[in-house]
């Protein structure tokens, strides 16, 4: 297949993509995620069941590409916070942080999805393939100990933030970026060398 033949498809199947997301973002907060259904989403969308469990073989695909989406723009924009490994990390874990509270009810039917999806079992954090190199450059720049294990450390701050949304999404009570600074700043004295 010519390659501009392949890009256009690819191009439509994104947008296809998106525009499925979009309206099952809206449609989890209008309804909630358990009144949401497949044929609802492809509905909105303008799409076919078929094509909407194409893009998303499961409902509960969805949620995860509402992480993904935040930690995409959460590394590009950290990348330039500094320098420093752990400011990098802090960034990251705070842009994050920002977009889960500027639409709360948003975030909560993408955790109540990710819940009844069977999140935690079903699902590897999307933040490791994120968090895991910028640990191994820490260590290659000294700012991270040597003989820290990057994996444990990465999924640690990754539970971090998974704990606390799952507690800011049912409380609501204090801000999430303070609840998730707690827990890093306890990772990053342990993983950081003392001067």
């Amino acid at each position: 297949m010519p390659e501009t033949v392949q890009g256009g498809a690819r191009h439509r199947g994104t947008q296809t993509r998106d525009r499925l997301y979009e309206a099952a973002a809206a449609l989890f907060v209008e309804r909630g995620y358990e009144a949401t259904t497949m044929a609802d989403i492809a509905e909105r969308a303008g799409a076919s069941r078929r094509t909407a469990f194409n893009h998303f073989p499961s409902k509960s695909d969805i949620p995860m590409l509402w992480t993904r989406r935040m930690a995409d723009i959460a590394v590009v924009e950290a990348t330039g916070a500094s320098d420093e490994v752990p400011e990098r990390i802090r960034a990251y874990l705070h842009l994050i942080c920002e977009m889960v509270q500027a639409e709360p009810e948003l975030s909560r039917q993408m955790m109540l999805g990710w819940t009844a999806g069977l999140g935690p079992i079903r699902y590897e954090s999307e933040l490791l393939t994120d968090l895991t190199p910028l640990l191994r450059e820490g260590q290659a720049r000294g700012q991270v100990d040597r003989g820290v294990d990057v994996d444990v450390a990465a999924r640690t701050l990754s539970d971090t933030l998974m704990g606390a949304t799952l507690r800011w999404v049912r409380e609501r009570d204090r801000l999430l970026q303070d609840m998730v600074d707690e827990g890093v700043e306890l990772v990053l004295a342990a993983v950081c060398p003392r001067s």
